[in-house]
């Protein structure tokens, strides 16, 4: 198990009085919480600095794992050419309020090999991090995160070549029952 330094270690108490703070206002999400990793927490933290002052979104472990499966799209180097390339992803994000309306966060496609490939490189400073978000100009799906009907997010960080990317999916609200 990796040992936390103290910016991740106060970062991470940091956001767990937030949320606890939140949770006694009401209104809050039925979605299960995700537990965080030091680098979640980091891409958590630079996607809410990306936001501004739009309210921050809830890290959600079935979004999450609609995450890992845009990971494993990337990783697998495959063209996206027919429905069963996107089948795990779907049932992933299936009942989340209108998840299915956005693109996921974090992939480039070519759309001469129809192949995806990391885009955000995931670093130890969250600021830095949700500095270069706004800087980026021309990605829709980075543009999405401005929405304020956004209430939780799935982030998935992965090794590609010799870096740590990460991926997010969003969604509007919980699953539906």
């Amino acid at each position: 198990m990796k040992k936390m330094n103290r910016r991740e270690f106060l970062t991470l108490s940091g956001a767990a009085v937030v949320a606890l703070s939140l949770a006694g206002c009401g209104g809050g999400s039925s979605a299960p919480a995700a537990p965080t990793t030091g680098e979640e927490a980091k891409v958590l933290e630079a996607i809410n600095k990306y936001r501004g002052a739009l309210p921050a979104l809830t890290l959600d472990s079935g979004l999450n794992k609609a995450a890992e499966e845009v990971a494993k799209m990337i990783l697998l180097n495959k063209p996206f050419d027919d429905e069963n390339s996107y089948a795990e992803f779907d049932k992933a994000i299936a009942g989340y309020k209108n998840a299915e309306a956005y693109q996921p966060i974090g992939l480039s496609m070519n759309v001469e090999t129809n192949k995806a490939a990391p885009r955000y490189v995931c670093q130890d400073d969250a600021k830095l991090m949700g500095e270069q978000l706004m800087a980026q100009t021309g990605d829709i799906a980075l543009k999405q995160l401005k929405s304020p009907k956004l209430t939780l997010v799935g982030i998935h960080v992965f090794e590609y070549g010799s870096a740590t990317y990460w991926v997010a999916v969003v969604a509007e609200g919980g699953k539906t029952a």
